[in-house]
């Protein structure tokens, strides 16, 4: 591997820890110094003072426990992505490739999303007022969280492996840009309030590729598999 490379891939990752560790101390001086106008205390719920804040990556914990809750979380990511790849690794390489044919492609996928989650609400929403269809909400929700998490290892096997051809490694492995990538989803997630901006277009993003792919199987959205098989089963018949 080229030395420049070295330093940049030792840059990068010099930089995402920097930005973990400001991140955590920023969320603490936050959490104890932000006092809402008229109160004399910040406001504490009962049984939550041990987690701290929340933030887009779940409750935060206060002091050096903050650090060794930024470990865990990215640990749990990162292997539960990594299993993830190795189940499906066909349709993340479809999905993946989807993301990179440049700016044009990529916001029509973050609008195929956001309106993709918006109808998924409404959905929702109209499930809960029938009785016998809100097990079907329920369902539909999970599925929504489901296609947004293998959406989002395709935005991070993207992410990792366009900065692999930036810093000059011809080649490289899929693990290897899945590392990369899942570090600086991570990172960028524990920004403060910054961080829930960059959750939600990567939300977004995520279904939508995850839709545009087919649910990375390619190719369009069609009846045509379905008139195959009738026309099939006509001629058996």
């Amino acid at each position: 591997m080229p030395k420049k490379t070295v330093l940049l891939l030792g840059l990068l990752i010099a930089v995402c820890l920097a930005v973990l560790a400001v991140s955590a101390y920023a969320t603490n001086r936050l959490s104890t110094g932000f006092v809402p106008l008229g109160a004399r205390e910040p406001i504490r719920i009962p049984g939550l003072e041990s987690l701290g804040p929340a933030g887009p990556r779940g409750p935060r914990p206060e002091g050096w426990r903050e650090f060794i809750a930024a470990a865990a979380s990215f640990c749990f990511l990162y292997l539960v992505s990594l299993v993830a790849l190795f189940l499906f690794p066909r349709r993340l390489r479809l999905a993946r490739n989807g993301l990179m044919a440049g700016w044009g492609p990529g916001l029509r996928l973050l609008g195929i999303g956001l309106l993709a989650g918006v109808a998924a609400l409404l959905l929702t929403v109209l499930g809960t007022f029938a009785f016998v269809a809100f097990p079907v909400s329920l369902l539909l929700l999970a599925g929504l969280l489901v296609a947004v998490w293998g959406g989002t290892v395709a935005v991070a096997l993207a992410l990792g492996h366009g900065i692999t051809r930036w810093v000059g490694l011809k080649t490289s492995s899929p693990v290897f840009d899945l590392t990369l990538g899942i570090l600086i989803v991570f990172t960028l997630g524990r920004i403060p309030v910054a961080g829930w901006v960059f959750v939600a277009i990567l939300c977004a993003l995520a279904l939508g590729i995850v839709i545009d792919s087919r649910m990375g199987a390619g190719g369009p959205w069609s009846l045509a598999d379905f008139q195959i098989a009738e026309e099939a089963s006509d001629e058996q018949a």
